[in-house]
């Protein structure tokens, strides 16, 4: 084709202006470009639709499908890279990240994850210049100049890291925390003079700050220049003799100059005078503990230390507390230890610390009236901790204080926070389904049990107590034999959850089924005398055992069976049973 003829296909003049057919030609571009944006932003508002709902499958299907139309589109990749982080592919996220912060390289935030993601692999080169181009981009976060400051650190480039601390001061003013980190790289590279030039000009700034002064003095010691260090100690000494952070660092000083003795006699004067602020006592005492974990042959002056300081009324619990833990870690008996907390609650009555611990340890020697004493304590300084309340309710239906524990229980469930854990609050349902049943109040009891299942379906206590409910009703047997048919399942050799799935099957007419399992529970090929010695065979499931083998028909055992079932004589036996023993036959 001839070019005349080409230009005329394109209606395209060989000579001037823009032809009609390339004007044409170039809006089709740009409607087909905007329909494939339209396209795009469609998909990627899908995507983010089902990534907000957790479906994040579909997610990525359609992020992908936003790269089939846009493979440079810095958002479809960025979210495509927080997808894999969720399904554990670090390496994989972090490339798909990296490659969205390349397509948008000023984004904060796609660097901001990137930067993280170096840092938390401990990739110090590639982190650097991420956060750099942040720093950059946020001129004002001082944040990202110091975690470059301690890149540079860890790279061993120091000017550098003392260059992103210059940075911080420009933007913040000096601080010490800055100054002390410039002074210990200007001492890594041996510029003596620009260090202690940054310590003095500390000093300086803030001349009557004698705490400054004492973390001054120590940056000396640590720098081996003791003569200094003395020198600044002195001058806070005389300024504020008790500063307690100078009596910490001259035990420091005397432990390190090997002086013992002094160190010991500092230690014993600032621990036992009046004086002496509680947090300073602690801190001491925290050095006493750690000696007697190196050398246990202290172990003597740390308890007249615990002796001499708890001989006086205390306004805080907290040395209590330390002895307390340092009991546990020695070893000593638990009373010992039950025995200081309880002190720290004359001290002070609502300390959650010493509640617990109380709590758990009266519920283990299942002690009711420690239980109680303990939880209602409990719930008088926190209300809203349901764990008090279960508890309670425990031991007040244990006493059969029905009423008194349901409404414990329900005034726990009412004032629980939204933090409580789901499994103590199926436990409080089930407890209450418990009550309500023995208050005859059969529908309550039901909901109260759906009510616990909802918050921990597998509680197999509540499914074993509902289950057994619902068969001696004789009514929806199937729900309540799959119910306890999951609690045998797991805890394949629990008497009582074997008792109540063979009585389940007994209900259904299953007899021959039932005694199998029950066998596991009452073996008649047992002794008269181990059945009955068995603590945990109570009457009544002996009794169901007899049942069970009167209907498989063998009257011999069920007799057998129901007069050992009357022999506990623990009133948990059926009213029919004497009926059955004097008839020798199952009456219903």
């Amino acid at each position: 084709m001839k070019s005349e003829e080409f230009a005329a296909a394109l209606c395209l003049p060989l000579r001037g202006g823009v032809g009609k057919g390339l004007l044409l030609f170039l809006l089709l571009l740009g409607t087909l470009g905007i329909r494939a944006q339209a396209t795009f932003d469609y998909f990627y508002l899908e995507a983010e639709k089902c990534r907000l709902a957790e479906d994040y499958a579909s997610a990525m299907d359609l992020y992908r499908h936003c790269l089939d139309i846009n493979p440079e589109a810095p958002e479809a990749l960025y979210n495509i890279g927080l997808l894999y982080l969720y399904l554990r592919s670090d390496s994989i996220g972090t490339e798909y990240i990296r490659q969205a912060c390349q397509r948008d390289a000023d984004n904060p935030y796609y660097l901001e994850t990137l930067g993280a993601l170096y840092l938390g692999r401990r990739d110090a080169e590639a982190a650097i210049p991420v956060l750099e181009k942040m720093a950059s981009l946020q001129s004002r976060r001082s944040d990202v100049l110091s975690q470059l400051a301690q890149l540079y650190s860890t790279v061993g480039d120091t000017d550098k890291a003392i260059g992103a601390l210059d940075r911080i001061e420009l933007l913040e003013g000096s601080s010490p925390q800055v100054s002390i980190e410039k002074f210990r790289l200007y001492m890594e590279k041996e510029q003596k003079d620009s260090a202690f030039a940054q310590l003095q000009a500390l000093c300086d700034e803030s001349p009557h700050d004698m705490n400054l002064r004492v973390v001054v003095g120590s940056q000396y010691m640590q720098a081996g220049d003791t003569l200094k260090a003395l020198e600044v100690y002195d001058e806070v000494r005389r300024q504020e003799p008790t500063n307690t952070n100078l009596q910490l660092a001259t035990m420091d000083y005397l432990r390190d100059a090997g002086m013992d003795d002094r160190y010991n006699f500092v230690r014993d004067s600032l621990l036992h005078h009046p004086d002496s602020p509680p947090q300073l006592r602690l801190l001491l005492l925290k050095s006493y503990i750690a000696d007697v974990q190196r050398d246990s042959t202290y172990a003597p002056q740390l308890a007249a230390a615990f002796d001499s300081l708890l001989s006086r009324p205390q306004q805080d619990p907290q040395v209590y507390i330390m002895k307390a833990a340092y009991q546990v870690f020695s070893k000593q008996p638990q009373e010992a230890v039950m025995q200081t907390m309880r002190q720290v609650l004359e001290v002070e009555p609502g300390n959650e610390t010493a509640l617990r611990e109380l709590l758990q340890y009266y519920a283990e020697k299942n002690d009711e009236k420690g239980v109680e004493d303990i939880s209602r304590r409990g719930l008088n300084y926190h209300p809203e901790e349901i764990a008090y309340a279960y508890y309670l309710g425990m031991a007040l239906a244990e006493q059969k204080k029905l009423d008194d524990a349901a409404e414990v229980l329900q005034q726990g469930l009412r004032v629980r926070t939204e933090f409580v854990s789901p499994y103590l609050v199926s436990n409080v349902f089930g407890v209450l389904g418990d009550i309500y049943y023995q208050q005859q109040k059969e529908q309550e009891a039901f909901a109260a049990y759906d009510s616990a299942l909802v918050y921990k379906e597998d509680n197999i206590m509540c499914l074993n107590n509902y289950a057994y409910y619902l068969s001696l009703k004789n009514e929806q047997l199937d729900k309540a034999e799959e119910m306890s048919y999951r609690t045998i399942r797991q805890e394949p050799d629990n008497i009582t959850y074997l008792d109540t799935y063979a009585w389940i099957l007994f209900m259904k007419g299953d007899y021959e089924h039932a005694r199998s399992y029950m066998d596991k529970v009452v073996n008649p090929a047992r002794t008269d005398e181990e059945l009955l010695a068995d603590d945990r065979l109570q009457g009544n499931i002996i009794e169901h055992a007899g049942d069970i083998y009167a209907l498989c028909g063998d009257n011999e055992t069920a007799l057998r069976l129901w007069k050992l079932a009357a022999q506990k004589d623990d009133d948990t036996c059926t009213p029919l049973l004497r009926k059955k023993i004097k008839r020798k036959k199952y009456v219903k």
